[in-house]
């Protein structure tokens, strides 16, 4: 039925893309041996790329579970209601602007803390804290909350910033970890073509956030199915449940991290730390006594601000998508037929994120933002035209109801297919490794603010105008986009800096490496 058809889509298409090319290199013929070792994880280097990928996946769905969750809490029979009366856990004033935004605040939080400590202590201990937050966050969203509407909904904020702390962390951790994978260490290829596949593989481990984005929505059709066969399945039970399992594949992500070994370029860097007597490394410090640190501060600022730009076009979107999807249909859709109308909308990302990937393993992460953020500039206005002249039915719902939901299939495949892979891999590409999560943390704050910028004013902006004028906005972001990519990003994915004299501090010395070419 269709449940399988979406688990199964969800559980094998992200190998696929990567077993289709096997023949093509003797490279993927090494990412095929990595896809193929899911159950046994025997190589050290697999167990390294799974914190990577399913890392993502476990952020995807802590980040979005609060949309559908909070969907569950104000229903009535099972039916989406305005009602407040009648809803069985109706949101006060307060948390209609805080329970879905406040999660980013904590990931700015822990984008920053968790960047910065990764580069100290190692990306496996720093990944091990960060996880920790999520599963005691995700927990504590479904144990806790009880007593009054204020009271359930103050734990939930409260327990939904933890969450953003852990699943913030996750971001730099999780590409430093993909990015600086040992199992290629041995393949015969050049530096050129190790990047590119490097690259591919931050990209691949970022894929794993789409069925991570999808997951929530099955879970959501599990749950209903439940209630619908057994019957008495409370409210309560069911928006727990969705808030608890999201410590599940964290759990999971824990546990392979804690078996897996730290990257060796990381402890390469941290071994020559320890040989100039860099007790208290600073990777800020470092940076900024780089000869290059104007190349990477400008780098940082591109990265950071393309980033920022996305996050308020897609969280604009995506984190409202049951609402928008409520707006073309009415107000009088059931949880079910929410959850599959979302469900279709965010399984788009599946095969738009494969398309990103592909795109970018021959054109590269540069080639893909800058035309990606061109993609979302035309679907944003074609979606705002066209729901502008779709006429409104007595009931609220808009006419053309079906034109309208595939033009919003399409902007959710174009924010999934360009700038969503690629903000995620040049940080992880363009920065040294004594940096690489300091830097991809600060860059990925930048875009968690914009996240909160895109949650906090896109119900302002509906109720001030309309749904189009939110899309008008939001091509208007897109543009910026272009234009920052265009003026800020590096054409290439080469490491910022390299080959010029590193700061003692965390490098070795000019007269080590003399000594060391004597």
């Amino acid at each position: 039925d269709l449940k399988l058809q979406f688990l199964y889509l969800i559980v094998y298409t992200p190998t696929r893309p990567v077993m289709a090319s096997v023949t093509r290199s003797r490279s993927h013929s090494r990412l095929e041996d990595d896809a193929s070792s899911i159950v046994g994880f025997s190589k050290p280097g697999t167990r390294q790329t799974w914190v990577g990928r399913l890392g993502n996946f476990s952020v995807q769905y802590n980040l979005g579970v609060a949309s559908i969750a909070v969907k569950f809490m104000q229903s009535y029979h099972d039916e989406v209601t305005k009602d407040t009366s009648k809803q069985e856990y109706p949101e006060t004033e307060w948390a209609k602007y805080t329970v879905l935004g406040m999660v980013f605040f904590g990931a700015v939080v822990g984008m920053l803390v968790m960047g910065n400590l990764g580069d100290i202590i190692g990306r496996r201990k720093a990944m091990l804290v960060t996880l920790g937050l999520v599963v005691v966050g995700a927990l504590g969203c479904g144990v806790l909350p009880w007593g009054n509407n204020d009271a359930i909904y103050g734990v939930i904020v409260a327990c939904r910033f933890l969450v953003g702390i852990g699943v913030g962390g996750i971001y730099p951790l999780s590409a430093a970890r993909s990015s600086e994978d040992d199992s290629n260490d041995d393949i015969g290829v050049d530096a050129a073509q190790a990047r590119r596949e490097t690259a591919c593989k931050v990209g691949w481990a970022f894929f794993w956030q789409t069925p991570g984005m999808v997951a929530p929505y099955v879970v959501a059709l599990i749950l209903l199915g439940i209630h619908e066969a057994a019957g008495g399945f409370s409210v309560s039970t069911q928006w727990r449940l969705l808030y608890a399992i999201g410590a599940i594949p964290a759990a999971g992500v824990a546990w392979l991290n804690y078996t897996s070994p730290e990257s060796k370029a990381f402890l390469q860097a941290q071994k020559d730390r320890t040989e100039n007597n860099a007790e208290r490394f600073s990777p800020w410090k470092w940076a900024a006594n780089h000869p290059a640190w104007d190349k990477l501060r400008f780098g940082l600022f591109g990265c950071g601000a393309s980033w920022f730009l996305y996050d308020v076009a897609f969280y604009g979107t995506a984190i409202f998508s049951p609402s928008i999807i409520e707006s073309i249909f009415g107000s009088h859709s059931t949880l079910v037929q929410i959850s599959y109308q979302t469900l279709i909308v965010n399984a788009v990302a599946v095969p738009a994120c494969i398309v990103g990937n592909l795109v970018m393993k021959h054109k590269g992460p540069y080639f893909l933002q800058l035309f990606g953020f061109l993609f979302m500039t035309f679907t944003f206005t074609l979606m705002a035209i066209v729901y502008h002249a779709a006429p409104t039915n007595d009931d609220g719902s808009k006419g053309w109801s079906t034109t309208l939901f595939v033009l919003f299939i399409l902007v959710n495949f174009s924010l999934q297919c360009g700038p969503s892979i690629s903000t995620f891999v040049l940080p992880a590409m363009v920065f040294p490794t004594e940096v690489k999560t300091s830097f991809h943390g600060v860059a990925a704050a930048c875009a968690k603010l914009g996240a909160v910028a895109g949650t906090f004013m896109f119900k302002p902006i509906e109720d001030a105008t309309s749904i189009e004028m939110v899309m008008v906005v939001q091509a208007i972001v897109s543009f910026v986009g272009v234009v920052v990519t265009f003026l800020c990003i590096p054409r290439t994915d080469e490491v910022i800096g390299a080959g010029e004299n590193a700061p003692l501090m965390g490098c070795k010395t000019e007269k080590k490496v003399e000594e060391e070419e004597y």
